[in-house]
């Protein structure tokens, strides 16, 4: 991995722990929601997928996830 994509990891996980707990295991599923858009980036610069789509989806779930932790 490049120095600079190392950089911006190690920022990433610095500022997921910062992220406040609103329920058990929020703050794995947003580190989990950041790579996954990582990743999407990565496979769109490549392949020229549909991005947003994606990301909607995984933004979406997200918030499924938090709603259905708290209710």
């Amino acid at each position: 991995m490049p120095l600079n994509q190392k950089k911006i990891v190690s920022i990433i996980v610095k500022q997921c722990k910062k992220v406040e707990e609103r329920c058990p295991g929020y703050r794995d599923e947003v580190f989990n929601v950041i790579a996954d858009i990582v990743q999407y980036e990565g496979q769109h610069r490549i392949r020229g997928t549909n991005i947003q789509k994606k990301i909607n989806d995984k933004c979406q779930a997200t918030g499924q996830f938090l709603y259905n932790s708290i209710k």
